[in-house]
């Protein structure tokens, strides 16, 4: 500020020996209100950056290395070490088979610790989605002396393998289902019940006659609707996507003009009189994604609310064998676990960027295989999720920190154990003091096809769709 005061003074000196003083004198007056103006805007610019920087800050200071390393090499694992899986095979509507792909991310982080110098072996089991099998696929498990369980999967169905392994003081992981209220050595890495209702509800209460599409499961009680209809997949996708093109004001035969009929075949007008302003859609995923793709083909324009199994490589890879497309019209709920997170500054950013690098690297090793050892690994690279990745870092940690194998050890290893981006986990922050480790604060998720080339294209899956958390209003 000194350097431009000193111009304005040299100014006002060629000035005074060029002009006459009256000339000067009004120079002077010029300068100096030129001067304190300049002053002003410095000193608003100055606020206003001090303001924005407060607004962004983290809460605390973010100790992560510049880089997190692919290799894992912080926790020591017990000779003998094993955890065991739970998966959900079946058909592609069975209760919660949408998340078999996405626990292949268990699989990176088992070779990030092995290039660390630790040793984990996985034993895996299928409950088929049904209790019978929940229930059988947790007692194979402990049969086979495994320290602690990964069940991922989700739906009512769990419920049975739960309780078997509560029987046993096993430590169970969900990384996709919430934990129950009562339940003990049970932790979830997913959104509570509550907390996603809430943020659904929300997001739903900005719009004053939500149509809700009932895909063959209910809303939670707190979201409020005007009107529900059914759709099952002998719905016929045409029919049906015409008449919600017609129920939300949009005309399904001319691209959003209606002209109407002629005399001899008249077609139905859209309701020109409140017509619902978004479309709410619940159900098993592949059903979310063919309804999706009913409202895409029947030309409905209003903006389309999935409940939060949409976040499963199912939703995206049934809607685009549909024939439909990725659309920014469509919003789930959510937490930050998508690709997207890699592209910022923070520490969760550089550990999803470790995180997306390893998987990378090892879907080009063609021998490794998925956790059922039926297909490589890199099948489902294009799709693996860091929820699995975080809940195997989990268990890890706890064994070590445990030093051997007996699963009441682990459980209680695990009830005192924190973990964040500097511990290798490339999700939100955990905290395994609560049933529902998760951290981070449930939030709106938008839907983007931008392809930001962070995993690797493996036949007919990629990563056409990511999920971008909404802006945190100040």
């Amino acid at each position: 500020m000194r350097h431009g005061a000193d111009d304005v003074a040299e100014v006002d000196e060629v000035d005074a020996q060029a002009e006459p003083d009256k000339r000067f004198v009004l120079r002077s007056k010029k300068g100096i209100t030129l001067l304190i103006v300049a002053v002003v805007v410095v000193i608003a610019l100055v606020l206003s950056i001090v303001y924005l920087v407060r607004a962004n800050a983290d809460d605390g200071p973010d100790a992560v290395a510049v880089t997190v390393p692919v290799a894992l090499s912080d926790v020591d694992l017990p000779s003998g070490s094993s955890i065991g899986v739970v998966l959900t095979s079946g058909g592609d509507t069975t209760e919660g088979s949408q998340w078999n792909q996405a626990a292949q991310g268990a699989v990176v982080a088992q070779q990030r610790l092995e290039l660390g110098g630790n040793d984990v072996t996985f034993m895996t089991e299928n409950d088929a989605g049904s209790s019978e099998g929940s229930a059988e696929a947790v007692q194979n498990l402990i049969d086979q002396g495994v320290a602690g369980i990964i069940y991922a999967s989700s739906g009512n169905h769990v419920a049975d393998g739960l309780a078997v392994a509560e029987d046993a003081e096993v430590p169970v992981i969900l990384p996709y289902e919430a934990a129950g209220e009562d339940a003990t050595n049970q932790w979830s890495l997913a959104l509570g019940d509550d907390e996603a209702a809430t943020t659904l509800a929300a997001e739903v209460g900005n719009y004053e006659r939500p149509l809700h599409i009932n895909a063959g499961a209910p809303l939670p009680d707190e979201v409020a609707v005007s009107d529900e209809v059914e759709f099952t997949g002998e719905t016929d996708t045409t029919a049906f996507g015409e008449e919600m093109a017609l129920r939300t004001g949009s005309d399904p035969f001319e691209n959003g003009a209606y002209t109407g009929g002629g005399e001899d075949e008249q077609s139905p007008a859209p309701v020109a009189e409140n017509p619902a302003d978004v479309v709410v859609v619940s159900g098993h995923p592949v059903l979310q994604a063919r309804a999706v793709f009913a409202l895409q083909a029947g030309n409905v324009s209003v903006p389309v609310v999935l409940t939060q199994d949409a976040v499963s490589p199912s939703f995206d890879q049934a809607l685009l064998e549909q024939g439909g497309t990725v659309s920014s019209s469509l919003r789930t709920v959510g937490a930050s676990w998508d690709d997207g997170a890699a592209l910022g500054r923070s520490g969760q950013s550089r550990a999803m960027s470790a995180f997306l690098t390893a998987n990378r690297q090892i879907a080009d090793n063609e021998s490794l295989q998925n956790l059922t050892e039926d297909a490589p690994l890199a099948e489902s690279a294009a799709v693996t999720d860091v929820r699995s990745h975080d809940a195997v870092l989990a268990l890890s940690n706890a064994l070590s920190d445990a030093g051997n194998t007996d699963p009441a050890n682990v459980a209680e290893s695990l009830s005192e154990l924190e973990l964040a981006a500097g511990d290798g986990i490339a999700g939100p922050q955990l905290d395994f003091a609560n049933a529902q480790a998760m951290t981070s604060d449930a939030t709106v998720l938008h839907a983007s096809s931008q392809q930001l080339g962070l995993r690797p294209t493996v036949g007919e899956y990629s990563d056409v769709l990511v999920w971008i958390s909404q802006p945190e209003e100040n």
